[in-house]
């Protein structure tokens, strides 16, 4: 399974550490070790791996757009047109990301700055490394309707309200930003949320007399573990889209090369269909060399069958004309090879083939004795040269792979 690279970004400049951890497997039940190193160290170690970077929620606003369109692509080109008014900034200088659509029609949108974005995604493309999401931390938090998640750290306390929706702040201002919320509710009067309290190593407070529910939920050592375990990609939002994501990336990369690309296959083809057609004219002309060679040794011996080996029966006919086996010939060898094996119980043959004027054999044994008796017999007779090329022992016997060639 492939690993995964989990990274906090925060301080970008080279003396501060960046906290990040290394996991194997689903992210609520993966193993965080949550260590610190200088940014470049930690990029260093994304070649390979699936890259998720959680930046600070106080980057990113979030809100939620409702337009007639049903198309994502369609959505987030109207995004920019419909939250313009809730900016300040101009919206040619902010980056829009969207959100799966709710079931009441809404699409969760993200904002951050192109400014931040690209600082951001710097340090990886100076290094060459694709990032795979790019995630706000406070949609990082655990959401259930009904419930905020709280992340509770020793200077920084981040709030998910909604599927979409969350503030920031410091650990003092936390209750009158939680005043603050609740009076914008459509409510005023209704009873305040419950809220889930993620608490990391030395964050304080006492939680406990805030006037509505409170579950505090301890045990995490770093605010990275908590992002960790509690990420689901599919509630949150990954702010590579449109200009920053892969693909569009890719595009931008790809569009020089496609003609050339488009040449070079149109070649490729051609260059199939040439081979294709020169490999079946040698096939054919080797089809009709072997018809020519057949009818002539028909001609040579007239008495013998149709459905024969012609090689071997020439061979035969050689043995004939010319007396015993030639040493060093195929039918030599394998007259050498039976009378050995038939003198050395113990040896199985599996396989033979005959190349290159040597006899490759393929021999099954009981143990490795019998070979030597092989060997030895080979240097009694002197009749031909044995060569051992392996012999390997196992539980099922010796396998032992031997040539023969002409001594």
């Amino acid at each position: 399974m492939r690993e995964t690279l989990y990274l906090r970004l925060r301080e970008l400049a080279p003396p501060a550490a960046t906290a990040y951890a290394i996991t194997v497997g689903p992210e609520a039940g993966a193993s965080v070790f949550v260590r610190e190193a200088p940014l470049a160290d930690v990029v260093a170690q994304a070649q390979g791996r699936r890259v998720v970077a959680f930046v600070s929620g106080a980057d990113v606003r979030l809100s939620q757009i409702r337009v007639p369109a049903r198309q994502p692509a369609k959505v987030l080109q109207a995004a920019p047109f419909v939250l313009e008014d809730q900016f300040a900034e101009d919206v040619e200088t902010l980056h829009f990301a969207l959100g799966t659509r709710q079931p009441d029609g809404a699409f969760p949108v993200a904002t951050a700055s192109r400014e931040s974005m690209d600082s951001w995604l710097a340090p990886f493309r100076d290094a060459g490394v694709s990032i795979d999401a790019l995630v706000p931390e406070t949609l990082a938090l655990p959401f259930e309707p009904g419930v905020w998640s709280v992340l509770a750290e020793p200077r920084h306390m981040t709030v998910r309200s909604s599927i979409c929706g969350g503030f920031c702040c410091l650990p003092e201002e936390f209750e009158i930003y939680l005043q603050l919320a609740d009076g914008s509710r459509a409510d005023p009067t209704a009873a305040p949320e419950p809220m889930r309290i993620l608490m990391t190593h030395g964050a304080a407070g006492d939680f406990t007399r805030l006037p509505r529910p409170v579950e505090l939920i301890a045990g995490f050592q770093h605010p990275l573990e908590a992002l960790v375990r509690n990420l689901r990609l599919s509630q949150a939002i990954n702010l590579l889209q449109g200009s920053y994501s892969q693909r569009e990336q890719f595009d931008r990369l790809w569009q020089p090369w496609r003609l050339a690309a488009i040449v070079a296959g149109i070649a490729f083809v051609l260059g199939l269909t040439v081979n294709g057609v020169e490999a079946w004219r040698l096939k054919h002309a080797a089809n009709a060399q072997d018809a020519a060679n057949l009818e002539r040794f028909y001609q040579l011996f007239p008495n013998e069958g149709r459905n024969v080996n012609y090689g071997i029966l020439l061979e035969q006919k050689e043995q004939q004309m010319h007396g015993a086996p030639t040493a060093g010939g195929l039918l030599y060898l394998v007259q050498q090879c039976a009378q050995a094996l038939a003198a050395t119980p113990g040896l199985t043959l599996k396989t033979l083939q005959f190349r290159e004027g040597a006899l490759f054999l393929d021999l099954g044994g009981s143990d490795l004795q019998v070979l030597e008796k092989l060997r030895a017999w080979f240097t009694a007779h002197g009749g031909a040269k044995l060569e051992v090329q392996s012999a390997n022992a196992g539980e099922g016997g010796v396998q032992i792979r031997l040539k023969l060639s002409a001594a």
